[in-house]
């Protein structure tokens, strides 16, 4: 399979929703559904933690959680960092979570940051939601601090797309990633998976067919 650039992935989606006719939140609830099934394979049962952010990347993290709500797991969803306007797709699916009766912590600073990690400490699972192939540049420092946070933490990983943090087209830390178990990266792998280094952070790379045309 080709490995993809950031910028070739992202007209990839967009003649699969524009050219093709494939709904955004198609796309999105199948990734969500994929990542679900490979949280089911590494861990069973217990606690899960899912950390969003605001963009797409995010919303596949919250159709994670409902799919391993609907699975018996005890989730808890946490959106990160200064709040901002959802894409519609991202925002349908939080209305979905909440109309389920499921609340969602938000976490915007850093002393934020402090008061989560003793609840998420107790966690089977995390799924890493928080940036997708978007990123790029220097994170700020609450994010620093979050994925150190979270890498310090001694549960698996599963992050989405690919770890947040990785810069997807050099595959190295921006100036930190997430050190995933797992990557289940959407529809093609990222050029930067090629980089040894970026294997320190993506753990096994699991490409899931999210439905995107040949």
């Amino acid at each position: 399979m080709k490995y993809v650039t950031a910028s070739e992935m992202k007209t990839i989606d967009k003649d699969a929703i524009f050219k093709y006719g494939i709904p955004a939140v198609r796309l999105m609830e199948n990734a969500g559904r994929a990542v679900a099934e490979e949280a089911a394979k590494s861990v069973p049962k217990g606690k899960v933690a899912v950390l969003c952010g605001y963009g797409n990347n995010g919303g596949d993290g919250l159709v994670t959680a409902r799919y391993l709500i609907g699975k018996g797991y005890d989730v808890k969803v946490f959106l990160a960092g200064k709040p901002k306007p959802f894409t519609p797709e991202t925002k349908s699916n939080f209305e979905k979570l909440i109309k389920l009766g499921h609340s969602l912590r938000t976490i915007s600073r850093e002393e934020d940051i402090d008061k989560i990690f003793p609840e998420i400490n107790k966690t089977s699972l995390i799924i890493d939601a928080l940036f997708g192939i978007g990123i790029k540049g220097k994170l700020e420092s609450f994010y620093v601090k979050l994925i150190d946070g979270i890498n310090a933490v001694g549960s698996p990983v599963i992050s989405i797309d690919l770890p947040s943090g990785l810069d997807s087209d050099t595959g190295k830390p921006l100036p930190v990633a997430v050190k995933a178990q797992k990557t289940v990266t959407l529809g093609r792998p990222k050029i930067g998976f090629k980089n040894k280094e970026a294997k320190n952070y993506t753990g096994e790379v699991i490409v899931a067919d999210i439905g995107l045309p040949d």
